[in-house]
């Protein structure tokens, strides 16, 4: 049943709760008008029962109009039916007044404005104009309706038109007063006053209701969003790490490799070397792989929430990703939070050594061995300059590189120089650089995502070793 009604139109529901309301006081009417509960005047609640039909089928969809006639013709229809003002008017529909006072038939006949009260209210309608009309009309039905009566009376022949029953009933309006129940007044008033107070408190709650309703579906989007980036910052670090991992070892392998194919038929010995030296460097490489493997396997989902949360206040890289994170925090791969592993100083001394084994004479300025690299910074220094040195490896035909790392109370500066043949960097070339299916530009763009990241810069520029120059700047660490 109540899925029925919840189907229906807001006109549609007050249609069929006005014709159930319609139904139940009228069959009430007829039941009790040979019995000792039959009103004193049963045309007067045949009005009452129109009104509050009307008033609740059009009350909702246009409660102004219908706050107005309410309380303008409710009580005028009110006094003329109740005190043979139809009559004298030649209505005679409404048969002839069976009142013996001028007082208010019945609480009940109230009902009319205390609905047209709470539906104006509940639909808009400033309070201070529900309770005007809403309250006015009040006064009008229980003060309005002794000068009614007195006025009727005094032009009427009441022997004639009404017999015996109001020749007690004074002509004077003064006299006619002492009919009105003043606590019934002060209550009908104070009970009007409450429904309005009710209705505009009903709309208050709907609003705060559809404000809620409203706030939770955009918290619902803005949680899709987060999660699509977490998603996306965790592809992306996942990325990162292998992109670290096997870039360097294996970029080493390869051109190791290349040098040792060139020399084989002369130099035997060379090979034999190479082969021993990059079974070492592959073990060195699957090791590293599957321990990130690992740590990706093992990083719980919290764990993978908090990142892509943290993420969403850092930077977004020129792929969409989400940094890693402020420097007050441990996120993603470029931290020592333990989500990704953790590389140490004697892990750069061995980039070092690599580039060395193909042939590039590399130079390190390094901070003391003993210190732990533990912090987003820190871990961000390695990673940059392990990308820096496989650019140097892979793209610079450089033959001498020189590595800086300085500490200080201002932050990390790293400085990554070679000798490269290919000349300086092109202008603006972190502005130009882009991803592409080959991975070229990946190094660039990475380097400058991580520094971003923990709230560093990255430039790259012509060196003094006649190639390129990467230098890095990374906040103090916390």
């Amino acid at each position: 049943m109540m899925g029925v009604w919840r189907r229906l139109s807001q006109p549609q529901q007050d249609l069929l709760l006005a014709a159930v309301i319609g139904l139940v006081w009228f069959t009430a009417l007829n039941l009790i008008n040979d019995t000792g509960l039959r009103p004193q005047n049963p045309a007067v609640s045949v009005v009452t029962g129109v009104f509050l039909v009307a008033t609740v089928a059009f009350g909702r969809r246009t409660p102004r109009t219908m706050l107005l006639v309410v309380s303008v013709l409710y009580p005028f229809m009110y006094a003329a039916v109740g005190t043979g003002l139809a009559a004298q008017l030649g209505l005679t529909i409404f048969g002839q007044p069976e009142i013996s006072d001028a007082a208010l038939q019945s609480e009940i006949h109230l009902v009319p404005l205390l609905v047209v009260g709470y539906l104006a209210a509940s639909a808009g309608v400033r309070r201070v104009t529900c309770l005007f009309f809403t309250m006015g009309s009040l006064a009008g039905l229980m003060i309005g309706l002794p000068t009614v009566v007195a006025i009727v009376l005094s032009h009427a022949n009441r022997a004639i038109l009404y017999g015996d029953r109001y020749q007690k009933l004074p002509r004077d309006v003064a006299s006619l007063y002492g009919y009105i129940d003043v606590s019934l007044f002060v209550f009908a008033e104070a009970l009007i006053c409450g429904m309005v107070l009710l209705g505009a408190d009903a709309r208050r709650r709907r609003k705060s209701v559809a404000l809620l309703e409203e706030r939770n579906a955009e918290l619902v989007r803005l949680r899709a969003v987060e999660a699509e980036r977490a998603a996306v910052a965790e592809r992306t670090r996942i990325a990162r790490d292998l992109h670290d991992v096997i870039s360097h070892h294996v970029s080493a392998v390869v051109i190791r490799a290349q040098a040792a194919d060139r020399v084989a038929d002369q130099r035997p010995e060379v090979l034999r070397e190479a082969i021993r030296w990059i079974i070492v460097s592959g073990k060195e490489a699957l090791t590293a792989m599957r321990e990130t493997v690992r740590v990706l396997n093992t990083a719980s989902p919290n764990t993978t929430a908090t990142a892509g949360a943290a993420g969403s206040s850092g930077v977004v890289g020129a792929a969409g990703a989400v940094g890693a994170v402020g420097p007050a925090g441990v996120v993603g791969s470029d931290s020592g939070g333990g989500t990704a592993p953790v590389p140490d100083l004697a892990e750069v001394a061995r980039m070092g050594e690599r580039l060395k084994a193909v042939g590039i004479d590399v130079s390190m300025e390094l901070p003391p061995r003993q210190r732990q690299l533990t912090s987003a910074t820190d871990v961000t220094a390695v990673r940059i300059i392990q990308e820096a040195l496989t650019n140097v490896m892979v793209h610079a035909k450089a033959s001498a590189a020189r590595v800086t790392w300085q500490s200080g109370p201002q932050g990390e500066l790293l400085t990554i120089d070679d000798n490269g043949s290919g000349g300086p960097p092109p202008v603006n070339v972190l502005e130009t650089a882009r991803r592409s299916e080959t991975g070229r530009g990946n190094g660039l763009i990475g380097m400058r995502e991580r520094a971003t990241a923990v709230g560093g810069t990255l430039a790259v520029a012509a060196g003094p070793l006649g190639g390129w120059r990467v230098q890095a700047w990374l906040p103090p660490q916390n």
